[in-house]
């Protein structure tokens, strides 16, 4: 037996969208409907209704986009009077979005089919190769596996983001003597969908990407050999080894506990309000604000440990469906969500 609500239009909110005592919750997303809240013995279904299509896109903007854009002295010869501060500001600013933009477009690589897309971006960043990979590691809610393949550090992981899979290949290029040299390639593909939805995954693989590379800086790839091989090894070490002591629920745990009393806290956020996790001084307390205002004190450590692990449950293991993800993953990922 199946309950429908008729003429229901509105997804759940996101909050909601997770599995609460004998109400389980299933991540759907096709065409039909997006999700379902089930009984445990499946005998009643409440379903939220399909995502809405993507827009198409603005042929205008992009035949505007492609125009040629004046030179320099006509557009200074047109400007008003009195306007040439702002004028150098929005000029400058231009400039520089479309250096970026080039930059980018250099760094950047593409290859695509019907059902899949390749991207490669080169970039330099003066983090350590595991800072990107924990970053990474957030906005994945995925784990990386770190390896060395021929005297280079690579970091690889799989995920599934809104039905499409997703093979990610992180490489630690070349050290520089004050910067480090990186590639990110992302395999995607949408062959199990249905033909229907492949305009629309091949439009969501380049949205993602550009999410997940949003704060990378685009840069050529290195020469052969090119930067020092004794700090490349030294960084190597390092990375490899900056986790090596949280081998054990208890430890992150632990780790989690004193960043917090350190002044770091867990907050999520949505149009409705959202959620602040933290440290008063005292007690560990959580506060929600918006539509659904709360404050909760948990009355000890083991106490606010507990809920915080059935806090994140549906968060950590979204990649894993229908499956669970182990303890000692789970912590790890809640590890990468806390914000010092």
């Amino acid at each position: 037996m199946r309950c429908f609500r008729e003429g229901w239009t509105k997804a759940v909110q996101d909050e909601r969208r997770k599995s609460w005592g004998e109400v389980k919750f299933y991540a759907r997303n096709n065409s039909n409907y997006a999700g379902e809240f089930t009984t445990e013995q499946r005998h009643f279904f409440v379903l939220e209704p399909p995502l809405p299509p993507e827009p198409q896109p603005d042929m205008d903007a992009i035949r505007k986009a492609h125009e040629p854009k004046p030179d320099v002295l006509t557009t200074l010869a047109q400007r008003e009077a009195g306007s040439g501060v702002e004028f150098g500001r929005a000029l400058l600013d231009e400039r520089m979005a479309e250096q970026k933009a080039n930059a980018r477009a250099r760094a950047l690589s593409i290859t695509e089919t019907a059902t899949s897309a390749k991207r490669l971006l080169h970039f330099n960043d003066h983090r350590a190769p595991h800072e990107i990979q924990f970053a990474l590691e957030r906005d994945l809610m995925t784990l990386f596996d770190a390896t060395m393949k021929n005297d280079r550090l690579i970091m690889t992981a799989s995920s599934k983001v809104v039905g499409s899979w997703n093979h990610f290949e992180l490489r630690f290029e070349a050290a520089m003597p004050n910067t480090n040299c990186y590639s990110l390639c992302v395999k995607t593909s949408w062959a199990d969908a249905a033909a229907t939805h492949h305009d629309y995954y091949r439009h969501t693989a380049g949205t993602w990407f550009e999410h997940w590379t949003r704060d990378l800086q685009p840069a050529y790839p290195p020469e052969v050999d090119e930067g020092s091989s004794e700090r490349y090894q030294k960084i190597c070490a390092a990375s490899l080894n900056a986790e090596a002591h949280l081998d054990s629920v208890p430890a992150i745990q632990q780790t989690i506990v004193a960043a917090m009393k350190r002044g770091a806290r867990f907050s999520t956020s949505h149009k409705e309000g959202g959620t602040k996790i933290s440290w008063d001084g005292q007690r560990f307390v959580r506060s929600d604000y918006g539509d659904y205002p709360d404050h909760i004190i948990y009355a000890s450590e083991e106490h606010f440990l507990e809920a915080l692990r059935k806090f994140y449950d549906w968060e950590t293991s979204q990649n894993a469906y229908p499956e669970k993800v182990s303890e000692l993953v789970a912590w790890r990922l809640m590890l990468r969500l806390i914000r010092g």
